[in-house]
C-alpha cells in the first residue's frame, strides 16, 4: 500500500518530528515531511502528493500564509493552520483572502481528528484521481479507435450530429466535424422502405431501437446520392445519452459479400460449387419437393483408376485430369443442372429431366465424351475413362445424404468394370420380419420414386355366361428377372407403414384408366389405409378429380385385416359406402371367425381363399369348405368369387358348389397393364 504523507510547513523541522511521534503513538500510520520555504513546499507537493498541508506556529519571516494556500490550491491539497491562542492578527490576515481550517496548537485531539478526516479523504481523492486518469486514457484511446475505424460512425442527439469519425466525414465528402455539427439527420437522408425517420428518432430517444438495419439514400456534400445501411445502438457522449449510428455503403457491402460467398461456396480448381453447397442445394430441393414435375437424379462420377494415376503422375497431373473431367461434365449437362466437385477425385451432379430415360442419356453422354477425350500432359497425350453411379429422387426420398450415398454405392459397383453407368437399386430379399424388412423398405421406397409399380387389369368371368363388365386389379413391382406380386411385398410394406403410401401412388392411376368406361373394378386396400383416418377424404378428392363414379369401384379388404381391425374396417365402409363404393372381403374361407365378419360388415362380395379353388375335381375337403361358405353367405345377398383359378377343369365343380364368378390365369387373355 502506498504511504500517506502529511506536509508540515514550519521554520523548524523539529516541529514535524514532534507531530510525527504524536501521530504514530496515536496509531495513525502517516509519514510526516517538512518544508521551510516555498521551493521545498512545491517540491514536496510534486514528489510526495501529501493528503494535507499543516502550517505550523513558526513561519519563516519572508513567507505569508496566503502564499502557501495559493500554491496548495494549484495541487488541490487541503490546508490546516495551527495557531497559538492570542495570535489573532495572523489568523485574520490568513482567512481574509483564503478560507482555511484553523486548529488550536495546544489541542492535540483536534490535530488527530483533522488528520484522520483528511487522511481518509486523501485516499479517496487519490483513488479518484487515478481513476480519472485511467478514464481519460480510455476515452482518448476510444476516440482514437473511433476516428481510425474503417466503419463510418456518427453520434446523434435530438436528431443532430454531435460527433462523426473520419470515415463518416469522408463518406459525406466533408472535411471537419464543424461542417456537420447541427446538421439534422432528416436533412441528410431518406429511408428507402418508407420508414418515418422522424418517428424512428423519437422512438430511439425513448430507448426503442430497431433490430434490423435501415436502408437509406444519403445526399452527400458533393450532391451525390448513395445507398447505405444504418445500424443504431444506444451510447453516451460527453456524459449525455445519445444514438450511435453505423453506416455501411450498400454497394460496396454487397460486392464484398458476394465475393466472400463465392469463395466460400466454390471449388477453386474447377470453379464448380463445393461439397457442402451441393448438399445444401440438394437438401433444399428435397425439402420443398419441387421435383414433382421433373424426373430428378444425382450422378456420382470419378475417373477410373484415379488412385493409381495419382501415384504415377503426381498432384499437378492429377489436377489436370480433374479439370478435364470437370470440363467434359460441363459440356454434357444442361444449364439447369447443378454440378459440384464432391470429393478430391469425385463429382456429383443434380440433373432434372422431363423424361426418365433422359437421366441415363446424360450419364451415357459423359461416359462417351470422356472416353473419346485426349488429355494433354506436357509432351504426353493420354486417354481415360470414368464410371458413374446414379440415384433417383422421389416423393419418399428422405435426405440429401441418402441420395448421395446411393449414387456412390452404384458408382462403386460400376467402377468394378469401369467405363460404365449403374443405377442404384436396393437388393431384394425374401419377405421376413426383423432385419430383412430393411431391404424391403429400401426396395419399396425406390420403386415408389422410380415408378416401378404397375397394375394388371383382368376380367372376372361369370360362369352363367353373363357379361357384367367386372375387373380386378393386381399390382406388381417391376424387377429385372421376375416381377414381384403384391402378396410378396405388401406384408413388409404394411409392417413399415408404407401400405397407404403405395395405395395413394397406385389408386389415382387406376382411376384415370377406369374413368369413362362404365366398368366396375376391384381395387385392394392395405391395412395402413384402413387405419388412416385421412384416407376417406383423400379417396373422395381423388374420385372427384378423376371423374370416376363411386359405384364403379369395389374396395377389397382381406378377411384377416378385417378381423384384426374390425372397428376401423366398419368405419371406412360406412364412410365410403356413401360415395356408392362396394366392398369385397378377400382370403375368405369357412373359418368361423371369417363367417362372423358377415354379421358386422355390410360387404357386397367375397373372394375365396385361392387355395380352396385348387384341384377341386379330386379334393372333396375343399369342395365341402366352399359349399359351407356358400351356405353361410345365403342370408346376406353376397356374391362369391373364386380367386386365382389356374385350371379350367375346376370351373364346373365351382359352379356345382354354387360359385358364380371366377378369376385367374385360366382365361389366357392379354391383360391391360396400367403404369404407375
Amino acid at each position: 500500500m502506498d504511504s500517506a504523507y502529511l506536509l508540515v510547513f514550519d521554520h523548524s523541522p523539529d516541529h514535524a518530528q514532534v507531530i510525527n511521534s504524536f501521530l504514530r503513538n496515536a496509531g495513525i500510520a502517516v509519514r510526516v515531511v517538512n518544508a521551510s520555504n516555498l521551493n521545498e513546499l512545491e517540491a514536496a507537493l510534486i514528489d510526495k502528493s501529501p493528503f494535507m498541508i499543516l502550517i505550523g506556529t513558526q513561519l519563516p519571516g519572508a513567507v505569508k500564509i496566503n502564499q502557501i494556500v495559493q500554491i496548495a490550491e494549484q495541487y488541490s491539497t487541503p490546508v490546516a493552520l495551527q495557531f497559538m491562542p492570542g495570535n489573532t492578527p495572523n489568523i485574520e490576515a490568513a482567512i481574509r483572502t483564503h478560507p482555511l481550517l484553523v486548529i488550536n496548537a495546544k489541542e492535540n485531539s483536534q490535530l488527530m481528528q483533522v488528520v484522520k478526516q483528511h487522511l481518509s479523504g486523501g485516499k479517496t481523492a487519490g483513488e479518484y484521481q487515478i481513476l480519472s486518469l485511467k478514464l481519460g486514457e480510455l476515452q482518448h484511446r476510444y476516440d482514437l479507435l473511433l476516428d481510425s475505424a474503417r466503419d463510418s460512425i456518427a453520434y446523434i442527439h435530438e436528431g443532430l450530429h454531435i460527433y462523426a469519425n473520419r470515415a463518416y466525414l469522408e463518406l459525406l465528402q466533408l472535411k471537419t466535424l464543424d461542417d456537420i455539427k447541427g446538421l439534422s439527420l432528416l436533412d441528410l437522408m431518406t429511408a428507402n422502405d418508407g420508414t418515418d425517420l422522424k418517428k424512428l428518432l423519437r422512438d430511439m430517444n425513448q430507448a426503442n431501437f430497431p433490430e434490423d438495419t435501415l436502408t437509406v439514400t444519403i445526399s452527400t456534400h458533393g450532391n451525390r446520392n448513395l445507398k447505405a445501411e444504418l445500424t443504431f445502438s444506444p451510447a453516451r457522449f460527453n456524459g449525455e445519452q445519445c444514438i450511435q449510428m453505423m453506416v455501411r455503403k450498400q454497394d460496396a457491402n454487397l460486392v464484398l459479400h458476394e465475393e466472400l460467398e463465392h469463395l466460400r461456396k466454390t471449388d477453386q480448381l474447377t470453379q464448380m460449387i463445393n461439397r457442402q453447397t451441393f448438399i445444401t442445394r440438394l437438401s433444399e430441393l428435397i425439402e420443398t419437393e419441387s421435383y414433382d414435375d421433373y424426373r430428378s437424379a444425382v450422378l456420382y462420377i470419378e475417373t477410373d483408376g484415379i488412385g493409381d494415376l495419382q501415384q504415377d503422375l503426381g498432384v499437378e497431373s492429377i489436377d489436370a485430369y480433374i479439370t478435364d473431367l470437370a470440363n467434359i461434365i460441363n459440356d454434357c449437362i444442361a444449364e439447369t443442372d447443378t454440378p459440384a466437385r464432391y470429393s478430391d477425385h469425385g463429382f456429383a451432379i443434380l440433373i432434372r429431366r422431363n423424361e426418365k430415360s433422359a437421366l441415363q442419356q446424360t450419364g451415357d453422354r459423359i461416359l462417351e465424351s470422356y472416353t473419346d477425350h485426349i488429355i494433354d500432359h506436357g509432351d504426353k497425350s493420354m486417354t481415360a475413362s470414368c464410371s458413374i453411379g446414379m440415384a433417383t429422387l422421389g416423393s419418399l426420398t428422405r435426405d440429401a445424404k441418402e441420395v448421395i450415398a446411393h449414387a456412390r454405392a452404384a458408382f462403386k459397383q460400376a467402377s468394378k468394370a469401369g467405363n460404365k453407368l449403374v443405377r442404384f437399386k436396393p437388393a431384394l430379399t425374401t419377405v421376413n420380419s426383423g432385419e430383412a424388412d430393411r431391404d424391403w423398405v429400401e426396395r419399396i421406397r425406390y420403386a415408389l420414386n422410380n415408378r416401378d409399380f404397375y397394375s394388371v387389369q383382368q376380367s372376372i368371368v361369370d360362369l352363367e355366361g353373363e357379361n357384367e363388365g367386372l375387373f380386378e386389379n393386381r399390382t406388381f413391382m417391376r424387377e429385372e428377372d421376375r416381377d414381384t406380386r403384391a402378396s410378396e411385398f405388401m406384408l413388409a410394406a404394411e409392417r413399415n407403414d408404407l401400405g397407404s403410401t403405395i395405395d395413394r401412388h397406385v389408386i389415382p392411376q387406376l382411376m384415370v384408366a377406369i374413368a369413362g368406361t362404365g366398368d366396375r373394378h376391384i381395387i385392394a386396400l392395405s391395412s395402413n389405409s384402413i387405419l388412416d383416418f385421412s384416407f376417406p377424404n383423400w379417396f373422395q378428392r381423388s374420385l372427384k378429380e378423376s371423374a370416376v363414379e363411386g359405384s364403379q369401384l369395389i374396395l377389397q379388404i382381406s378377411a384377416m385385416t378385417a378381423e384384426s381391425n374390425l372397428k376401423a374396417t366398419r368405419r371406412i365402409i360406412d364412410e365410403l359406402q356413401n360415395l356408392g363404393c362396394g366392398f369385397v372381403l378377400s382370403e375368405f374361407d369357412n373359418d368361423h371367425r371369417s363367417i362372423q365378419l358377415l354379421e358386422h360388415l355390410p360387404v357386397n362380395m367375397i373372394k375365396l381363399r385361392p387355395a380352396l379353388g385348387q384341384g377341386l375335381s379330386t379334393n372333396m375337403t375343399n369342395q365341402e369348405a366352399i359349399r359351407a361358405v356358400v351356405r353361410a353367405v345365403e342370408p346376406y345377398d353376397i356374391t362369391l368369387i373364386a380367386d386365382e383359378v389356374q385350371d379350367a377343369s375346376d370351373l364346373a365343380v365351382l359352379w356345382q358348389c354354387g360359385v358364380k364368378l371366377v378369376t385367374g390365369d385360366f382365361l389366357n387373355e392379354a391383360p391391360q397393364v396400367i403404369e404407375q
